[in-house]
């Protein structure tokens, strides 16, 4: 079967199909429990938006691998795609039993629902996980009226390149990465806006964390990205306050795909807010593990340049439609940005994408 197989047309298709898998799933032989959580949305057929969570095996169990996606809307597709192949292994295997699986599919489904990285109030909810939502990295305002321009975008613009160019010479490479990436909260139509409040959908997630972990001491957490890095490689991201102990361990597993969410030791950078820190942070009694696999897909460049051109159109056109504003051809980029029309790059997703389950639930079934 091509690995494309498991790319969905749109989010209410992947929804449907994650529901199916897990369905085919309890059929198996596996204890599935399936809770819907609704932000009370639509998507552009009409379609409820929601957050599925789907818990795979005994909540019981003191071990929990907690294997997110869609956080980042349209990295949804390809998220979605990582846990349907998941499933679908899943049904030539025993049922777990030391350890449970919760899946959480498509934190942004309204993102992914219209083709935007961000959520219904153009929040970028790993940025979102916080208990103060206030200020900005200390550069971001020498870099704003470039990050977030007042007018219609263009397809072909020269200035651009030429003002970017002006900018990192300026202040550096790794100055302009980290001050546009990590997160702000006082400008709500700029890019990497972190919100003013916790998002109903993190909210949501986190009401139900709450009432499920009654048992667990231990969670091993993947949160599955895409569009930073090599394009097809995957690089596991950890945070750069991992202890030594940990870093060893991650090392051990994932070789030379690990790297810091360091700007200065790879293509990642610090950010605040984001899913991990912020959820670990309410379970402090538990202990915590987690990555963030990045599948990358184009250049650096073309991923901000299309990240801009998508909210310049959003924040700045005058239409009243919905879907024809989605159906703009910088939404339709920003989709393809990080979610590539590329067998290959399905493939490479794919692959590593079981490759990684695998080795993370090797590793739980094998601690006491």
């Amino acid at each position: 079967m091509s690995a494309s197989h498991w790319f969905s047309k749109n989010y209410l298709e992947a929804r449907k199909r994650f529901i199916s898998s897990i369905n085919e799933l309890e059929t198996c032989g596996y204890k599935v429990r399936h809770d819907v959580l609704s932000i009370d949305l639509f998507g552009p057929d009409g379609e409820n938006l929601t957050i599925d969570v789907a818990v795979i095996g005994s909540l019981n169990c003191e071990k929990l691998l907690l294997y997110s996606s869609g956080i980042h809307g349209v990295e949804g597709f390809a998220g979605s795609a990582i846990q349907l192949s998941v499933l679908d292994m899943l049904k030539s295997e025993e049922p777990i039993q030391d350890y449970c699986i919760v899946f959480v599919h498509i934190i942004n489904p309204y993102g992914m629902a219209w083709h935007r990285r961000v959520n219904e109030c153009n929040v970028d909810l790993n940025r979102n996980f916080l208990k103060n939502h206030s200020g900005e990295p200390e550069g971001y305002k020498n870099i704003n009226a470039f990050l977030n321009p007042n007018s219609i975008p263009k397809k072909s613009e020269l200035s651009f390149y030429l003002e970017g160019i002006k900018l990192i010479l300026k202040y550096g490479f790794i100055n302009f990465k980290q001050w546009f990436a990590q997160g702000q909260y006082t400008r709500s139509t700029s890019l990497q806006y972190g919100g003013d409040q916790l998002q109903k959908g993190p909210k949501l997630l986190l009401d139900w964390l709450q009432k499920n972990l009654n048992n667990t001491k231990v969670i091993f957490g993947i949160d599955l990205h895409t569009g930073l890095g090599k394009s097809g490689f995957d690089t596991i991201l950890i945070s750069d306050e991992t202890s030594e102990e940990d870093y060893f361990l991650f090392q051990s597993l994932f070789g030379d795909h690990l790297a810091p969410l360091d700007p200065d030791k790879g293509v990642g950078y610090r950010i605040t807010g984001d899913i991990h820190s912020g959820i670990s942070k309410e379970f402090p009694s538990i202990d915590w593990l987690t990555i963030t696999q990045e599948f990358g897909t184009f250049s650096p460049v073309t991923v901000f340049k299309n990240l801009r051109a998508e909210n310049r159109w959003t924040q700045n056109n005058s239409l009243n439609d919905p879907v024809v504003i989605m159906n703009h051809w910088s939404r339709t980029n920003l989709l393809r940005t990080f979610n590539p029309e590329d067998k290959n790059w399905h493939k490479n997703l794919i692959d590593r994408g079981i490759t990684v389950f695998k080795i993370v639930t090797e590793y739980l079934a094998s601690t006491d």
